[in-house]
């Protein structure tokens, strides 16, 4: 009979999962509709910005590499972030720098880690 043992958390997982802790509990209270966005990227661990990128291609239902407002608000909802239609509409706008209409994949993601690279606590910046 083999016994699995417990090995203890390292130090990178141990702030990997105060972030995630912190950001769900901040997201509790955040109104801010970029800010929402990053604390639920945040709270998905270290894979929060990389599988938004998937969650992009999927919204991306014309397969263009960008997305209308239709297309972005329905992915949002399908993602789990419960935001109103102005908060939506917002958000979009935040995302569309050129005011085209729409979101490249490009302008998607560099905005996600700008926003959340930024504030990011400094022990995960240094793993």
């Amino acid at each position: 009979m083999s016994h699995r043992m417990n090995r203890p958390a390292t130090a990178q997982t141990r702030n990997e999962q105060e972030m995630m802790d912190k950001s769900k509990r901040a997201l509790e209270t955040a109104t801010d509709p970029m800010e929402k966005l990053r604390l639920q990227l945040l709270s998905r661990g270290s894979t929060g910005i990389m599988g938004f990128g998937r969650i992009f291609r999927r919204m991306d239902d014309d397969k263009n590499r960008s997305l209308n407002m239709e297309e972005f608000s329905e992915g949002m909802r399908d993602s789990g972030l419960n935001l109103s239609a102005d908060e939506l509409a917002q958000l979009f706008k935040a995302f569309d720098k050129d005011n085209s209409g729409s979101i490249n994949f490009d302008e998607f993601l560099e905005n996600i880690r700008v926003s959340t690279i930024k504030k990011l606590p400094p022990a995960i910046l240094s793993l």
